[in-house]
């Protein structure tokens, strides 16, 4: 009884895909359009995924260390980071925010150190709310630097925000560090930057520790000289500045400060003369976080800008 009840059931689905399959192709065949429609659907679908899995950014080798440039500020060959972040296997959300006053950008390009990260989305968003998508579902090896990858024009970067994961590993970790090239004429005397922050521009950021007085050397990107004053802005949490010397092209030397003095957050030291109007290649710099702070934000260490005026 039972094997009549099951080849009974068996013949009826049979019947029935049957019988709707026919049905499909009555439909199909009374709309030519729709049947076309239907088949090109199914033939692009799936190279429109292989297209995404085959996705694959240029890149090249770097070496294995970390950046040890502060976010914001630009590095000896003028690129700036933005920012680094530690990924592990699970799948991560970050935001590296940059804001309008750090300045325009015509490209960006990251590093990755440690273990292989797999980039499912690297997506740009600009100050005015714009955003534009650079990369989707792409491996990039540990080691290695991606090519440039050109921004939308004429536009400040509000934030880069990343969705990947590390390759899966029991004691590896991956360190992605993201650059941005400054957009040409940014910097210089007749400079696009003299028109934002009252013709202030920053020429780079450091985070100040709170055991000792970090020595910072600063690399101000490329830049045609021209500038007349410096400043020094702090935020979140007050400082003591020990010292503050601008390095030029030619090698000479401009003491700005020799002596210890505090810096309170959110509060400016300057503007300090240039003796001269020439090309700056670096600043320097000593100055900690001070234990006792004036500021209500409960941040551990301040941030120190440089700022330079035409």
């Amino acid at each position: 009884m039972s094997r009549w009840l099951f080849l009974t059931a068996f013949t009826i689905l049979s019947l029935g895909f049957a019988f709707t399959a026919q049905a499909r192709d009555r439909e199909l065949a009374r709309s030519p359009a729709n049947a076309a429609a239907a088949l090109e659907q199914r033939a692009e679908e799936p190279l429109r995924i292989a297209a995404r899995k085959r996705r694959r950014v240029v890149t090249r080798r770097t070496a294995p260390e970390a950046s040890d440039t502060a976010a914001g500020k630009a590095m000896s060959n003028g690129e700036v980071l933005f920012g680094s972040q530690t990924v592990n296997f699970l799948v991560d959300r970050d935001i590296i925010r940059v804001g309008p006053e750090i300045g325009k950008f015509d490209r960006l390009r990251f590093r990755v150190l440690g273990n292989d990260i797999y980039v499912s989305s690297l997506e740009v968003i600009y100050d005015n709310d714009g955003r534009e998508t650079l990369l989707t579902n792409t491996r990039v090896n540990r080691n290695r630097k991606t090519s440039w990858m050109d921004l939308r024009p004429g536009s400040f970067i509000k934030e880069v925000r990343l969705v990947y994961r590390a390759k899966p590993s029991l004691n590896r970790t991956a360190r992605v560090e993201v650059f941005g090239e400054y957009s040409d004429g940014w910097l210089g005397p007749d400079g696009e930057g003299r028109k934002y922050n009252n013709g202030w521009v920053l020429l780079g950021t450091d985070t100040a520790g709170m055991v000792g007085y970090d020595k910072v050397t600063i690399k101000v990107g490329k830049n045609d000289g021209g500038y007349k004053k410096l400043r020094v802005s702090v935020k979140d949490r007050d400082i003591t500045l020990r010292y503050l010397t601008v390095i030029y092209a030619d090698g000479e030397k401009d003491e700005l400060a020799n002596r210890r003095r505090r810096v309170n957050a959110d509060s400016d030291f300057g503007p300090l003369e240039l003796k001269k109007e020439d090309v700056i290649a670096e600043i320097r710099g000593g100055w900690r976080s001070r234990t006792f702070s004036t500021s209500k934000r409960r941040r551990a260490y301040a941030t120190v800008q440089i700022w330079g005026k035409h």
